[in-house]
C-alpha cells in the first residue's frame, strides 16, 4: 500500500472513531498520577550537572547502572544513559533529598499532569466521552488542580455510606500531601561529555524520576471498592495502570503480595457481571525485577484484555519471562529489530493469555490480536491509525483539549521511515509461509492462532514535547476498540 492509501485510511479512521466515542457509556482509570515537574536540559546545564556532581563518580555509576536514584549521583548516570542511547527510561527514588537538590540545581520550566492514569483521565474527558471516572489512591488539592475541570471526568467518593461522583477538586483529601516527578527531556544531537568520552544525543527522549515515597500504596479505598459494582454500571470497559510503584516490602511488613491480590480483586469486581468486559492495564519501565515479573504473570495473566508497551518494555517483560536473547534482539538497531518485535508480541500474548498486545514504537504500530477477539482486524487497524493521530496531535501541540484538535493530527505525514521499515517484517512473513506481500500491504494479517495488525505511523519531526505520547497512545486505541465493540451491543452487563 502506499503512503497516499495510508493517509486516505487515517482520514477514515478519524470519521469514523470520532463518530462513535458518544456509544461509550464510560470508562474507569486507575491508578496513578503525580504532578510532573518538567524541565528540558541543555547542553550547557547538562555540562553544569556534570561539574557539579563530578564525571568520575557519574562513570562509575554508569557501569554499574543503579535501578534505583538514591543521590545525584544515581541521577546523573541514569540521565547520561537516557540520553547516550535516546532511550525513555522512568527510575524510582524513595527520597525526597533529591527532589530538593534538582530545585537548587536545575529548576523546571513548568509543570502539569503527570502519571499514565492521570494523563489518561484527562485525555479522555478532553476528548469528549460521556463518563471517564478516574481514582487516585492520593487525591491531594494539588493534585486536583491538574484534572481537567469536566463535567464529564468524576471521582468517587463515599458519604453517609453512598457513591458519590464528584469532581476532583471536590473530592480531594486536604491532609494528602502531593506526589511530584521529574521529568528531564533532552534533544537530538545534544552534545555530552563525561570522563572524557562525549557522545551526541541520537533522538528526542526523557528520563523520569518517579518519586516513590513509603505512604505511596496502589490499592483502593475500602469502601470504594464495595462501591465497584454501582461504578461498572455506567462503564464499558477500564485502563488500570501504576503497578509498577507496587513494592517488595513495606516499613510496616507487608509484602507486594498483600498488593497483588487487592489489585487482582478489583479487576475480578468490575468484570462480575461481564466476564468479556475489556481491561487494559499499561505497562512501563520497572527496575525491579520481581514486580514485574508479578504484574505480567498474577496481575496481567488470565485477568485482563489488553496489555500496552513500548518497545523497550517489551524487552523488559521478555527478559523476566525468561526470553532474553529474544529481549536482546527487539532493542537491536538493526533491520531485524522489527521481526523480534513480531516474535516477542507473539510470546506475549500466548504466555500471558491476552487478546490483545498493543505495542507502539517510533515508525509504527503493532497489535496482536487472538482469535477470541470480540472485533476484527480491520477494527483494530482503525484504531491504531486513531492514535497514531492523538500522538502526533499530542506531539505538534503538547496537549489535546477537544476532539477538534485531533484534526491537525491528520496533517502530519506518515513516517517514511517507518513506512520502509515494514519491508523487513513483510519480506520475514512472506519467507514463513504466513502471508502474501498482498496479505500485508494493508496491514492486516491472519496467522496460526493470531492476527497481526500492523500501521505506519505519523511522526512529527520536531515535537514540542514527549511526555504523555505514549498514554494517548494507549487510551486511544483502547476506546477506538470499545467503539467497535459497542456497535456490536456485545459488552453489557446482563439485565
Amino acid at each position: 500500500m502506499k503512503i497516499e492509501e495510508w493517509e486516505k485510511h487515517y482520514a477514515e479512521a478519524y470519521a469514523n472513531i470520532r463518530g462513535s466515542l458518544k456509544d461509550i457509556r464510560g470508562v474507569f482509570v486507575a491508578y496513578n498520577s503525580n504532578i510532573d515537574a518538567i524541565k528540558h536540559v541543555s547542553e550547557e546545564e547538562v555540562k553544569k550537572l556534570v561539574g557539579i556532581v563530578g564525571s568520575g563518580p557519574i562513570h562509575e555509576q554508569v557501569i554499574n547502572y543503579p535501578r534505583e536514584i538514591k543521590d545525584p549521583v544515581d541521577f546523573m548516570a541514569r540521565l547520561v544513559i537516557s540520553m547516550r542511547d535516546g532511550k525513555a527510561a522512568e527510575v524510582p527514588t524513595y527520597t525526597t533529598d533529591l527532589n530538593d537538590w534538582l530545585m537548587d540545581n536545575l529548576v523546571f520550566d513548568h509543570a502539569r499532569m503527570g502519571g499514565q492514569a492521570g494523563i489518561m483521565s484527562n485525555l479522555l474527558a478532553n476528548l469528549g466521552l460521556n463518563n471517564i471516572i478516574s481514582y487516585v489512591p492520593w487525591l491531594s488539592r494539588e493534585q486536583a488542580d491538574y484534572f481537567v475541570d469536566s463535567p464529564n471526568l468524576k471521582y468517587p467518593v463515599v458519604e453517609d455510606g453512598k457513591l458519590v461522583l464528584k469532581r476532583p477538586k471536590e473530592a480531594y483529601d486536604p491532609d494528602q500531601k502531593p506526589k511530584v516527578n521529574w521529568i528531564i527531556e533532552y534533544s537530538k544531537g545534544t552534545r555530552v561529555c563525561c570522563a572524557g568520552e562525549c557522545f551526541e544525543v541520537p533522538r528526542d527522549n526523557r528520563l523520569i524520576i518517579s518519586s516513590r515515597p513509603d505512604w505511596l500504596r496502589i490499592d483502593m479505598d475500602s469502601e470504594i471498592y464495595e462501591k465497584l459494582p454501582q461504578i461498572r454500571e455506567g462503564i464499558d470497559g477500564a485502563i488500570l495502570a501504576g503497578y509498577q510503584m507496587i513494592r517488595e516490602e513495606y516499613s510496616n511488613g507487608t509484602t507486594y503480595r498483600h498488593y497483588v491480590e487487592k489489585a487482582v480483586n478489583v479487576i475480578k469486581s468490575l468484570k462480575a457481571c461481564n466476564p468479556d468486559m475489556p481491561i487494559h492495564v499499561e505497562f512501563t519501565s520497572i527496575q525491579n525485577r520481581v514486580i514485574r515479573k508479578a504484574i505480567l504473570t498474577d496481575i496481567v495473566k488470565k485477568h485482563v484484555t489488553s496489555l500496552g508497551l513500548d518497545t523497550v518494555e517489551v524487552a523488559n517483560a521478555l527478559n523476566v519471562l525468561g526470553y532474553e536473547e529474544l529481549a536482546y534482539s527487539v532493542i537491536s538497531k538493526d533491520e531485524k529489530s522489527v521481526i523480534s518485535l513480531y516474535e516477542g508480541a507473539v510470546r506475549l500474548l500466548r504466555e500471558l493469555e491476552l487478546q490483545v498486545v498493543n505495542i507502539h514504537s517510533l515508525g509504527h504500530f503493532i497489535s496482536l490480536v487472538s482469535e477470541d477477539s470480540p472485533v476484527s482486524v480491520e477494527d483494530y487497524r482503525e484504531a491504531l491509525l486513531f492514535a497514531s493521530l492523538l500522538a502526533a496531535t499530542q506531539a505538534s501541540t503538547g496537549s489535546i483539549d477537544s476532539i477538534n484538535d485531533v484534526e491537525l493530527g491528520l496533517r502530519v505525514p506518515v513516517y517514511e521511515k517507518g513506512y520502509e521499515n515494514l519491508n523487513s517484517l513483510a519480506t520475514y512473513l512472506v519467507r514463513q509461509g504466513i502471508c502474501t506481500m498482498e496479505d500485508f500491504e494493508d496491514g492486516c494479517v491472519n496467522a496460526s492462532g493470531h492476527s497481526l495488525v500492523i500501521i505506519p505511523t505519523k511522526v512529527v519531526k520536531d515535537p514540542v514535547g514527549t511526555v504523555g505520547i505514549g498514554d494517548a497512545i494507549s487510551a486511544g486505541t483502547f476506546v477506538a476498540m470499545l467503539t467497535r465493540i459497542m456497535n456490536r451491543g456485545i459488552n453489557k452487563c446482563p439485565e
